[in-house]
């Protein structure tokens, strides 16, 4: 059966022709779909779409398979090297052969190691005996137990016994996996293979007629393969993938035929392809390639499809003519932009290219194929790996590096070649890609260029960061240019080292350090330090002062951007500005995710032993990334260091309320506490990156904010006492302002959203948690059940006085809310009122205390209803201890607050 729609559908060959179709309609279903292609894009360029994921890579290797695999619930196993007899034929068959069989090998490997539930194989009428076959004159109506007529099977070639072969295996799956078999015949459709070899009969007809049509009188033949009697059914995409829907919808385990039980001739697809393209048959003349007899296949063929409308009630529904005409009109969509590229590419015209599509090609596989090459010679100075796809830009590029490798030997104080020096990328700007290493790193690592972690990834930054520990790794300015690759898909499954930046780091930098040591070098590690920026508004009045802050000579410093909005036109003007920069990575998640979810990203892309957690819109003092050094130096063993975080001064009465209500007490707090800080803000935040404890920002936490930034720093430094080091310690002297939010304009929904997500923290730390008085919010949410039971009994014709008891009640507690807050600041703890700067005074200064109440009472109700939210009524009373347990007092006076508000509500309540 189908999954539903939050299961996960693989498509393998999912940008292919029928995968793309297939994908496009699992999609339309509302379907979750996941596409493993060797190529990037779809022949259908499909949409972006959030239940769409697409990965390119090659499933002849068994890590991507077992990727791929990884939560699907069905297959459907499009992938192949296939295409029409100038692909399949004698020199290239074994090839095809291995490769499929491979991939399917691999994949059914997977799928059986990670429990998926449904297969769909696209097998292919191929399997049929070449002996049914033969008859010149008449159909061959191919049933799907015909492949055992005359035994042994003798299928079409290695490519149909390929095929079978996997049937056969398949077959053997089935207590398994939920098995289906479709066998196609001949599907032709807009999306499919028309020049490159690859196509098929109908789609070379249509290419040769709409050639013929637009070179007008130059051109007036069309070229036929083999004598044109040969008979074939051809099958329209969309009936095809109903008939796929259909049998992964159905009950049967048997192969089934999928394709047009109505042959022609291949002369007379060439005169329907002629007319769907808008030319006259009668005035062309046919040109038959009879020497090319061993690429015409067999000399009749249809399926015969009374099993699968036995079995799936379906039958094809489009007449051949008037699927040919909608294919032309595709094709002709193709060849008309490709004709628009031709004066622009060297060698072709439009004449020219005409004059190519109207013969077909012959491909051989062995010859055609990409080319690599890796070159080691022995007694070399300098070694660079590159691909057979790069073109360097500039002269002279050896002596530039040579120049630069002794210019770091100067200034670093290290030998001569130790460190690693990499090319400017032009389709990668920023990032170390291609570096270059002396031979002296070869005598360091005994030989190893890379440990054995590295498949086809991460080599390059992690030599770049190898070596940046001592500052000996730089960027210089001779170019290269990628042309397949880059930060955009490669020709291959980009497969990462795992974890790369700790262990096999730290060990890297441990045998270089050991290194030096024995060669009697003083040099030191410089300390090394990742700024990471959530970035969604990309407003470059605030990051580039953050982009200019200098550090001291024994630190060194990234900053990684990860911008949250796609779609800003900021971000090609912040990338034009600073992508160049090897030290600046600038990062464009797909959809907006949230703050948490770029940090986290933010965090995979770091490699520095410490990260520094800006926000995007922070005014930062010069002295910054000094004084966060000054921090870490002196309590290297910290799980991190709380920063200062000012705001602007309070003159307006919302600005003043907001530090009233308390909202903003623990953004200075390394101004106000001395150690083992219970948490920090994520605004300005230093965590100890080095130590693998998987430890990422919780997605749980709303969108918005609220409760992640104290979680992270709980789990940290839980994390950083388990290894035998400290807490956090606050850093007073690291020091940013923070903007007003929205320019000080009034919202509580801010504060509303903060508490929805903070609340969560009482399920989390059942050990932080303490019973309370009923705040405003419980107490707001009695008075309302207490008015809905009102109107209900008031309706049933009884007294209203339940409802206007419920309406004094929360009369009652805004008031008690409101004086005990003027109490508060106005007389008890009026000294506490001077930690922030204001203006304010008199009847503006009441009116601030006024809407604090406000503010703290949006909180409060936000956290009752994120509460309420996750259904986790038992937590009602419940309260968080922020400074979790470090400050004597806190919780007492909490409780004495709340006691205090209900006492003053009961009593106002008595004079309602």
């Amino acid at each position: 059966m189908i999954p539903e729609s939050d299961d996960l559908i693989l498509v393998t060959g999912g940008n292919g022709f029928i995968g793309s179709h297939v994908v496009q309609r699992f999609l339309e279903r509302g379907n979750r779909v996941r596409v493993v292609d060797i190529v990037a894009q779809s022949s259908l360029d499909l949409q972006p779409c959030p239940r769409l994921e697409v990965h390119v890579g090659d499933l002849c290797q068994k890590p991507v398979c077992s990727k791929a695999v990884e939560g699907v619930h069905t297959i459907c196993h499009f992938a192949a090297n296939m295409g029409g007899m100038g692909v399949i034929h004698r020199e290239n068959e074994f090839r095809i052969y291995v490769q499929n069989h491979t991939m399917t090998l691999n994949l059914l490997a997977a799928a059986s190691g990670a429990g998926v539930k449904q297969f769909l194989f696209a097998s292919s009428a191929c399997v049929y005996p070449q002996s049914l076959q033969q008859a010149t004159d008449t159909d061959v109506s191919l049933r799907e137990t015909d492949v055992w007529i005359n035994p042994p099977p003798r299928p079409q070639g290695l490519y149909g016994l390929e095929k079978l072969s996997t049937e056969m295996l398949l077959a053997q799956h089935q207590c398994a996996m939920d098995i289906r078999i479709a066998r196609f015949h001949n599907v032709y459709g807009p999306g499919g293979a028309w020049n490159n070899g690859r196509e098929k009969a109908p789609a070379a007809m249509l290419r040769k007629a709409t050639a013929c049509r637009m070179l007008e009188r130059a051109a007036s033949f069309i070229e036929i393969w083999g004598d044109g009697k040969q008979r074939r059914s051809f099958l329209w995409i969309a009936d095809c993938v109903d008939a796929v829907i259909l049998l992964l919808d159905s009950s049967c385990v048997e192969p089934v035929n999928i394709g047009s039980a109505q042959s022609i001739t291949i002369k007379k697809l060439a005169d329907v392809a002629l007319i769907s393209a808008g030319v006259d048959p009668t005035r062309v003349d046919f040109r038959y390639e009879t020497n090319r007899i061993n690429l015409v296949g067999v000399e009749s063929r249809n399926s015969n499809d009374e099993f699968a409308k036995r079995v799936l009630n379906w039958e094809p529904r489009t007449p051949l003519d008037v699927g040919m005409t909608r294919t032309a009109e595709w094709i002709e969509r193709q060849m008309v932009k490709h004709l628009h590229t031709c004066d622009t590419e060297a060698g072709q015209t439009r004449a020219s290219f005409l004059a190519e599509c109207l013969t077909s090609k012959i491909i051989n596989l062995g010859t055609d194929a990409p080319a690599f090459a890796i070159l080691l010679p022995e007694g070399c100075t300098y070694f660079v790996l590159m691909g057979d796809d790069v073109i360097l830009e500039d002269e002279n590029w050896m002596l530039r590096f040579h120049v630069a490798f002794a210019n770091i030997a100067n200034n670093q104080g290290v030998p001569l070649g130790f460190g690693c020096v990499a090319f400017t990328d032009r389709t990668f700007e920023g990032m170390p890609t291609f570096p270059i290493i002396h031979r002296l790193h070869m005598d360091i690592f005994g030989g190893i260029v890379v440990p054995d972690d590295f498949v086809n990834q991460d080599g390059d930054p992690y030599l770049f960061q190898l070596y940046r520990r001592w500052g000996c790794s730089m960027m210089i300015e001779p170019r290269i240019r990628n042309l397949i690759g880059g930060s955009d898909d490669a020709r291959y499954e980009k497969i990462h080292a795992p974890d790369w930046t700790f262990k096999t780091l730290h060990d890297g930098v441990s045998v270089a350090d050991k290194w030096l040591r024995e060669k009697g070098s003083s040099v030191e590690q410089k300390l090394t330090l990742d700024i990471i920026i959530p970035s969604y508004r990309v407003q470059l009045e605030f990051l580039r002062p953050i982009l200019r802050l200098q550090a001291s000579p024994t630190c060194s410093v990234s900053t990684i951007i990860i911008i949250d909005d796609p779609h800003s036109p900021i971000v090609a003007k912040l990338e034009k500005e600073y992508a160049r920069r090897p030290d600046v990575r600038i990062r464009v998640n797909k959809q907006n995710m949230g703050a948490s979810f770029s940090r986290n990203r933010g965090l995979a892309e770091a490699t520095a032993k410490w990260v520094l957690f800006l926000d995007d819109d922070v005014r930062v003092e010069p002295d910054l990334l000094v004084e966060a050094e000054n921090a870490i130096r002196s309590y290297p063993e910290a799980a991190g260091f709380v920063g200062v975080s000012w705001f602007p001064p309070a003159d307006a009465i919302f600005t003043a309320a907001i530090h009233l209500s308390g909202a903003t007490w623990f953004w200075n707090v390394a101004e106000k506490l001395s150690a083992d800080l219970p948490w920090g803000v994520t605004a300005n935040l230093i965590a100890r990156r080095d130590l693998k404890d998987d430890i990422k920002f919780d997605l749980g936490f709303p969108k918005t904010g609220g409760g992640e930034d104290i979680d992270f720093c709980r789990k940290k430094r839980d994390a950083s006492l388990a290894a035998g080091n400290q807490g956090f310690f606050p850093a007073p002297k690291v020091r940013i302002t923070h903007p007003w939010w929205s320019g000080g304009k009034r919202s509580y929904w801010r504060f509303y959203m903060w508490g929805q997500g903070d609340g969560g923290l009482i399920r989390r730390y059942p050990e932080l948690t303490y019973m309370d008085f009923p705040n405003s919010a419980e107490l707001i949410l009695g008075c309302v059940i207490l008015s809905v039971m009102g109107v209900i009994v008031g309706l049933t014709g009884r007294s209203w006085g339940l409802y206007f008891l419920g309406l004094k009640c929360a009369f009652a507690v805004f008031s008690a809310n409101i004086v005990h807050d003027v109490y508060r600041h106005l007389w008890r703890d009026k000294e506490r009122t001077r930690f922030f700067e204001t203006d304010l005074t008199g009847l503006r200064w009441l009116a601030a205390v006024l809407e604090s109440t406000l503010v703290r009472m949006a909180s409060e109700g936000g956290r009752i209803v994120g509460i309420l939210k996750r259904q986790e009524i038992s937590l009602l009373g419940k309260r968080f201890d922020w400074f979790a347990g470090t400050m004597e007092g806190a919780i007492k006076e909490e409780m004495m607050n709340s006691f205090q508000r209900v006492c003053l509500c009961l009593f106002i309540l008595a004079f309602l």
